[in-house]
């Protein structure tokens, strides 16, 4: 079978299809990437634990498949005749306290699907992770810069390791993808919106540190680049290549919904509401690069989050309530 990696196409040449298996096929991401794929002609089979959630996938344009990362014997069968794997799969009960559970789904399912991947003969593994990895810096912030995994991110960076360590590209090609604070209608977008709407959301010393921000579409496209084209064994960033102060994003978002700008907190006031790990990460820097992908020719749709953001709104069906402020930073 032919290798998947290789330079970006020229104009009018055809991409590569084939079957991918995306496992986490049911979830925020999963779903977008999903059809970003299908999208492309690829056969898409989404791995989902609960059959439920079958209708998820198929309207994604995808082929829903029952079974679970932890469970090598189904993950091989549906493995079969695929050239790419993504691995999103998540902790299944979405229950902090069983933070193991989460550890053994992504790092022990990253185990399961290299063991697949070699035993179907599929050619490249991708693995999701994010850019909390990142040690609290200015930036800018490449895919070789300092990292200082801590919480739900140690477990991510593990997740990398373990895929990365099974590279080989005669045999097996994994590449890792470290999306940013990736916005849409649903995981963390929906509930700070929810509080900036009730007046109870808090930014923290003021909200002036610097993050990246991807919407979801350009997400799932970037996911798909890297899958085709992405280098054995590397590392990339998704974000808009844009970064800007946390006060800024919310204070757009509460702007366009007719809601008042949020109000900051003091540090020790946020670890006493969240805990020292998240309240953490909820005040570091981390200004991320994305120049490595756009090499591979990924732009985003939405450079800017205000022009994401302001699609996202009317695909949720929330009308703009306030004039467009011009934009800062």
């Amino acid at each position: 079978m032919p290798a998947i990696s290789g330079p970006p196409p020229t104009a009018g040449e055809r991409r590569p299809t084939g079957r991918a298996l995306v496992a986490g096929a049911a979830g925020f991401l999963g779903r977008e990437i999903v059809q970003a794929f299908s999208r492309q002609g690829w056969e898409v089979r989404g791995l989902i634990r609960d059959p439920s959630k079958a209708d998820r996938v198929r309207s994604a344009g995808g082929v829903p498949v029952v079974g679970d990362v932890l469970d090598r014997a189904t993950l091989q069968r549906h493995s079969e005749g695929c050239r790419v794997l993504i691995h999103l799969a998540a902790n299944p009960t979405m229950d902090p306290d069983l933070p193991e559970l989460e550890r053994e789904v992504r790092v022990q399912g990253t185990v399961n699907l290299v063991a697949a991947a070699r035993a179907s003969g599929a050619r490249r593994l991708v693995v999701g992770s994010g850019y909390w990895v990142y040690a609290d810096q200015p930036g800018p912030i490449t895919e070789v810069s300092a990292v200082d995994p801590q919480g739900e991110s140690r477990i991510n960076f593990d997740t990398e390791r373990a895929g990365l360590e099974a590279n080989a590209p005669s045999h097996l090609e994994v590449v890792v993808v470290r999306p940013g604070m990736v916005y849409g209608d649903g995981a963390w977008f929906r509930p700070v919106l929810e509080a900036v709407r009730a007046r109870t959301y808090r930014v923290i010393d003021g909200g002036r540190n610097a993050w990246s921000f991807v919407s979801l579409p350009d997400t799932a496209v970037g996911f798909y680049t890297v899958a085709l084209d992405g280098r054995p064994g590397e590392i990339y960033n998704i974000v808009d290549g844009n970064p800007r102060p946390w006060i800024d994003f919310v204070s757009y978002v509460a702007a366009r919904v007719g809601a008042h700008r949020p109000e900051s907190e003091s540090f020790s006031e946020a670890v006493a509401k969240y805990g020292p790990t998240v309240a953490t990460h909820l005040r570091a820097n981390r200004a991320a690069s994305v120049a490595k992908l756009t090499a591979l020719g990924w732009r985003p749709e939405y450079p800017r989050f205000e022009e994401g953001i302001d699609a996202l709104l009317a695909q949720m069906g929330l009308g703009a309530a306030a004039p467009r402020p011009p934009p800062t930073g």
